[in-house]
């Protein structure tokens, strides 16, 4: 009955948030939003993401951190008509994301007037109509802080799998759209992707400031956020961006080695999170309908995130392919191979 439980909640969280999460839909143009992007070594997705954000919103201010890179960033970014500020050595202290948005957050508040601030990665695929579609849904919410799912676009070959794990985990134990219908409570997360903030509330709490030398930033300011009482509303904004993340099986299992140790920030959370995921992924064995639950729980988070159905059949692989990511995240932070475009963070 134990395990019938648990493969029940996951399946029913899922569903919540499936049927319950608000949807962002397109918009018009609009110039009361001011986007944010940390970029290193982002040339490429560059020279895709800011013609798809400037030319449909004639005045949109876009502002780029060159964090260091050593392609042509700074170039592709300048060209397209975005505003660039080119960083020098990282400060001792600061992990890369969190300096980079940190100081666009500083020039976005003496060069801009904009009411929102929305910061992106460069990995991400917006369709028309996209910020003018975020306004129109804060003007109607009035919340502070809006962030969410955007759809998932899949790398090469098997590396979904490496990657389903993450959506799947987050839309089956969090229940968000609870929370953001009913106002009550709080997630406790933040999508780094996509999270746009009321440019005041942001810079009353500088929460990359704050987190200056943490790695999984965006869902510590989650968390921040709620000790501060301040609401985060979850959408699903699969309609109108899109993300794909990393091209490669083997991206996708360093990128989350870097920071799936930060999810407890201990190693002792680190082992409960592995085997509680090793549990998922083979205790259905003893439970009647636990598999069918298990995918069920999947299949409503690849159709949340509009993300390939196949990973659904091989939803136990990829828990477990979780469970080894956390526990190599453990190993990685503690001898101290946390490496990351370049760059070695401090071991914990």
């Amino acid at each position: 009955m134990g395990w019938l439980a648990l493969y029940g909640y996951l399946a029913l969280v899922a569903l919540i948030n499936l049927f319950g999460l608000r949807r962002v839909r397109p918009g018009g143009p609009t110039d009361e939003i001011a986007v944010l992007i940390p970029a290193r070594n982002e040339e490429e997705n560059l020279r895709r993401l800011l013609p798809a954000l400037i030319e449909p919103n004639p005045g949109l201010r876009v502002y780029v951190y060159d964090d260091g890179s050593e392609d042509g960033t700074a170039e592709v970014a300048t060209a397209a008509g975005a505003r660039v500020i080119r960083g020098g050595e990282l400060p001792q202290g600061w992990t890369g994301k969190n300096h980079a948005c940190h100081c666009l957050a500083q020039v976005a508040t003496e060069d801009s007037a904009a009411r929102w601030w929305v910061f992106l990665d460069a990995d991400v695929y917006p369709e028309p109509g996209f910020l003018g579609g975020v306004v129109e849904h804060l003007k109607r919410s009035k919340s502070p802080v809006l962030t969410g799912f955007p759809r998932g676009l899949p790398g090469r070959g098997i590396e979904p799998m490496f990657l389903a794990w993450v959506g799947w985990v987050l839309l089956a134990t969090n229940p968000f759209a609870l929370v953001s219908r009913s106002r009550r409570g709080h997630s406790r997360f933040t999508n780094g992707q996509f999270t746009v903030w009321r440019a005041e509330v942001y810079t009353q709490l500088w929460p990359n400031e704050r987190l200056r030398d943490r790695i999984l930033e965006d869902v510590l300011i989650g968390r921040v956020l709620a000790k501060e009482g301040v609401f985060v509303e979850t959408v699903n904004v699969s309609p109108v961006l899109g993300v794909r993340m990393y091209d490669t099986w083997r991206q996708a299992l360093d990128g989350m080695s870097k920071n799936s140790y930060e999810i407890t920030g201990s190693g002792l959370g680190t082992l409960f999170l592995t085997l509680l995921f090793m549990a998922i992924a083979v205790g259905w064995v003893f439970a009647p309908w636990g598999l069918a639950l298990l995918m069920l729980s999947g299949l409503a988070a690849a159709l949340t995130m509009r993300y390939v159905l196949w990973v659904v059949p091989v939803m136990p692989v990829a828990v477990l392919i979780g469970a080894f990511t956390l526990l190599r995240s453990w190993v990685w932070r503690r001898t101290g191979r946390v490496t990351w475009k370049g760059r070695t963070y401090p071991r914990g």
